[in-house]
């Protein structure tokens, strides 16, 4: 016969208290870890971000620095002739526009006409008449003008295209205000390695690396959509900031 051995009801609770502690412990030090690693990641993004700031406030800088220089220095010496114009874009290009003065709507418009005149490439647009940008700060209004400027820098060096087109338009993806900005041409699209996916840019440049710096500083989205031969599409969205 086997001996059988009763449990004594306090032993029993005792060892119940003790896994439930346990348990406890067990979910604690796992919560504390998901928190650690959580507030690390956000450690991580707003530095990012803040040294986003900082390459683009520099880059800002040094577009006023050279503008000015070429202006003041440069212009004077090439009164009455060709270069002078082109001197004169390059410097309305490169100095940052007055959004006191003039609405983000009408500089963007703006870009398109001068996009055109500058290329021959016809850049059509649509901006709804809704939509307001004076929740923006005249900084964050300059980072999507840049965006949406860089973008048809692209197109006339890149794209080889005819038409190219700008649509900015409130977003129906979700029931808060948010703003969708698309810039696309019909060129060659993007030439991608086999092994890339559709949005991602093999080996960017400058202006794209300036462009997601941008989108990071606004906590925008910012994709890049093209098939080769197919054209590319700029898709910048952004919700309205609050208040």
């Amino acid at each position: 016969m086997f001996n059988e051995r009763i449990v004594n009801p306090l032993e029993f609770y005792t060892i119940m208290i003790w896994l439930f502690v346990f348990f406890i412990t067990v979910l604690m030090l796992s919560l504390c870890y998901v928190f650690l690693a959580m507030r690390r990641a956000l450690e991580r993004e707003s530095e990012n971000r803040e040294f986003s700031a900082l390459v683009i406030d520099g880059l800002e800088a040094e577009r006023r620095r050279v503008s000015r220089e070429l202006h003041d220095t440069v212009l004077p010496l090439l009164r009455n002739s060709e270069a002078s114009d082109l001197i004169r874009s390059i410097c309305t290009e490169m100095m940052p526009p007055d959004f006191d003065r003039l609405s983000l709507k009408d500089s963007l418009a703006g870009l398109c006409v001068q996009f055109t005149q500058r290329t021959g490439i016809e850049c059509p647009w649509v901006i709804e008449e809704e939509l307001d940008f004076s929740p923006f700060s005249a900084e964050d209004q300059l980072h999507l003008y840049r965006m949406v400027q860089e973008s048809f820098t692209n197109i006339e060096k890149h794209s080889g295209a005819e038409h190219a087109s700008l649509v900015v338009r409130c977003s129906d993806r979700t029931s808060q205000g948010s703003i969708l900005i698309c810039i696309s041409d019909e060129g060659v699209g993007l030439q991608f390695e086999p092994s890339l996916s559709s949005n991602t840019i093999p080996k960017p440049g400058l202006g794209i690396r300036s462009m997601r710096q941008r989108a990071v500083i606004l906590g925008a989205k910012l994709d890049f959509i093209s098939e080769s031969g197919n054209g590319l599409m700029v898709r910048i969205e952004l919700s309205l900031p609050d208040g």
